[in-house]
């Protein structure tokens, strides 16, 4: 969020609460009422494209360590037993390919561990029920994919996340404007309906109006 941004969202602020405060003397005309609705909900999206811009990925990445682990786990018990039934039954290439181990997998990139994960799942998916004397199910199988796919997922949050808040940041700058707009073409003509009638709102709000530079401390003048 710019400078001008953060003056302008602490306007906005204040002006909610002036609408909220002189509510009953101010939705007396349903124009302004309806102008005041507008507001609120724009402050609304305002908000929330605010914290999407943000952007706390705390929470993604124990996500993605929780996934990480899980699917490890999954595949190293998978591949203990193919790597056995390989043995007994002479398939050196699929013995190489069940080499895993946890601290083996663990030093790999995100995308070299979903596809080792996944070469590993995708040969014992075509054993069928041959891993079934090893102690391992189609089941099994079927959950190491989950488990994969919910970790292929997490790891391509990040991307996905500077989308979204690079898209964020262009919204919260049409909302402001927006917003700003509103108040400058609809609330502020309107609000010269109420300078006899209900001065208190009226000096109210026009205190609200001032935009100060929140660096500086200083009142800026808008340009019209």
């Amino acid at each position: 969020m710019t400078a001008r941004q953060r003056n302008l969202l602490a306007m906005f602020l204040a002006v909610k609460n002036v609408f909220s405060q002189f509510a009953t003397e101010l939705k007396t005309i349903p124009v302004f009422s309806s102008a005041i609705d507008q507001f609120e909900e724009l402050l609304t999206l305002i908000d929330k494209a605010q914290q999407i811009q943000l952007g706390n990925t705390t929470g993604t990445t124990l996500l993605k360590q929780q996934a990480e682990k899980e699917m490890i786990d999954a595949t190293v018990q998978l591949a203990a037993a193919m790597y056995v039934y390989a043995q007994i039954e002479n398939k050196p290439d699929l013995m190489e390919k069940c080499k895993v181990s946890p601290s083996m997998l663990s030093t790999l990139s995100a995308e070299k561990l979903k596809t080792t994960c996944s070469i590993v799942q995708a040969e014992a998916s075509l054993l069928g029920d041959a891993l079934l004397d090893f102690g391992k199910s189609a089941e099994d199988v079927s959950h190491l994919k989950t488990e994969i796919d919910e970790f292929a997922a997490l790891i391509s949050a990040p991307r996905a996340a500077i989308v979204t808040r690079s898209q964020a940041r262009q919204e919260l700058e049409e909302l402001i404007d927006t917003a700003n707009n509103l108040l400058r073409h609809k609330a502020d003509k309107l609000m010269e309906l109420f300078v006899d009638s209900q001065p208190k709102a009226y000096n109210t709000y026009k205190a609200a109006r001032i935009i100060v530079d929140l660096r500086a401390g200083k009142q800026l003048v808008e340009e019209e």
